[in-house]
């Protein structure tokens, strides 16, 4: 028998027999068209669930360093209790997105036991568009470092869309939303806290996992999350 399929996090919540247990679901977003269904880890407890997570660094044993069409298409795995390190793709945020008016919540720890959060509402355009971001009316305690990122296209170090006149995925080592090039950057190189920029050759840039609203620019942070989830429940 086939695991029934769900447009969203929300959808399994309310659908599913145990919709509202975190865990692994699958999900075809609407617009999908011949696109594979996608397995995803909801986060349903609580106050408010509903939350799909697109992205996690936790530990460092994946690297953020990719291509175009693997941010495209996703890379990395979580397991059935939100363990792991990954990115579920572009294509997959563009269409999540598009279902309707879409929050996105940034979940940020540092070395020392500090937690802090962001909220948004997100959109992400096309892949012909360049998977451009849209962020607006942010809240939180973590601070705003991601609103100068909206407009801006992806890139990656095999696709520069930024508007340095070098390329910045190549200087921060991770896809990201590059203009010149960067106030927050969760896909950045995995350190341990603090770290010296000077030893980062040939850029020497502050390309850790970081907030700069939250944590310096040359602090890495120990763990990053980002969820999605339709505005409407």
């Amino acid at each position: 028998m086939c695991a029934p399929l769900f447009t969203d996090c929300v959808d399994a919540h309310q659908k599913h027999l145990k919709g509202e247990t975190n865990g692994l679901f699958k999900i075809k977003p609407a617009g999908s068209g011949s696109i594979a269904a996608v397995e995803v880890y909801c986060h349903q407890e609580g106050l408010m669930g509903g939350w799909l997570l697109v992205q996690q660094r936790e530990t460092g044993t994946v690297s953020f360093n990719r291509t175009w069409a693997e941010y495209r298409d996703g890379f990395g795995s979580v397991d059935a209790k939100g363990k792991g390190e990954f990115w579920l793709g572009n294509q997959n945020l563009h269409l999540l997105t598009n279902q309707g008016e879409t929050m996105l919540k940034v979940e940020l720890e540092d070395w020392e036991g500090g937690v802090a959060a962001a909220e948004y509402t997100v959109r992400v355009g096309t892949e012909e568009e360049g998977f451009p971001l849209q962020v607006s009316g942010y809240t939180g305690d973590a601070g705003d470092a991601l609103e100068s990122h909206s407009g801006v296209k992806f890139s990656t170090f095999d696709k520069d869309n930024d508007g340095w006149e070098e390329n910045c995925a190549e200087a921060y080592g991770g896809g990201w939303w590059y203009h010149f090039c960067q106030s927050a950057n969760l896909n950045g190189i995995y350190y341990k806290g603090s770290y010296d920029p000077q030893t980062n050759a040939p850029y020497k840039t502050a390309n850790g996992v970081v907030w700069p609203t939250f944590k310096p620019a040359t602090y890495s942070l120990k763990a990053a999350r980002i969820f999605i989830r339709p505005a409407a429940f």
